[in-house]
Parts: C-alpha cells; sequence; structure tokens
C-alpha cells in the first residue's frame, strides 16, 4: 500500500473517532439538559374539538414537581402574552388575559396529551393540550 494512501486512511479514522467522540458527548450533554426539566417542559399547543390551534403555550417546568411552572401563550394571529400556570395533583390549570379572561383545567391522558376544558364564558367546551 503507497504511504500516502496509508496516511490517509490513518487521518480519515482518526477524524472518524473524534467526530464519534463529539456525537457522544452532545447526546451526553442532551441527556443531562433534559434532566434539568420536568415532564412539561417545552411547546405545547392546545386545540378545540375540532383540531384547531386555539393558543401556543411555552412552559417551563423545574425537574421537580414542587417548583413553579413559568408559561408565555402565542395566539394564531400573533398576539403574546404571559400565562399563570399552575400544578396541583394532577391537574394542569392554565390561566391568563386574550380577549378577556381565559382558563383552562386539564388532566394528563394517554400518549402525553392533556384533556381538559374551558372554564368561564362559554365553559365546558373541550380542549387538548399537546406536544407542538
Amino acid at each position: 500500500m503507497n504511504v500516502a494512501i496509508a496516511g490517509l486512511i490513518v487521518c480519515l479514522a482518526a477524524a472518524a473517532s473524534a467526530q464519534d467522540a463529539v456525537g457522544t458527548r452532545i447526546a451526553q450533554s442532551a441527556s443531562a439538559a433534559e434532566g434539568l426539566q420536568g415532564g412539561l417542559d417545552g411547546a405545547w399547543a392546545l386545540l378545540d374539538a375540532r383540531g384547531r390551534t386555539l393558543f401556543i403555550f411555552q412552559i417551563g417546568d423545574p425537574p421537580t414537581t414542587a417548583g413553579p411552572l413559568t408559561c408565555a401563550w402565542r395566539a394564531p394571529d400573533g398576539a403574546l402574552g404571559v400565562a399563570a400556570c399552575h400544578r396541583r395533583g394532577r391537574s394542569l390549570t392554565i390561566a391568563f388575559e386574550a380577549a378577556g379572561r381565559r382558563r383552562f383545567v386539564l388532566h394528563p391522558s394517554r400518549g402525553g396529551v392533556w384533556q381538559g376544558e374551558f372554564i368561564g364564558h362559554g365553559a365546558g367546551q373541550p380542549v387538548t393540550l399537546r406536544r407542538g
């Protein structure tokens, strides 16, 4: 085998090994970061009974259920705001001002989805909260 080709093969093998090490480290860092987040952490879509998006929520959830949630919302028309999100037992309440007072009470369902209803004016309308 030509010495130049053998050298190139050694360099490529070393680069692949380094790339594998970086990939492993990135995966470990991502896993560690997820350990610092609770199950509700991330983006969620609130849908009506027809599956239309009512609001998008960004929820900050600490790794223990003892910490408070932080929530922001965005409407399909681009309006933005802050929501009060409270977890009590197995229920989640989201309350905020968007064209009037909005309040939703949700309970975990199958597949990481939360089911609930709108409370207040128009009470009883079913809603679904899912990752999105």
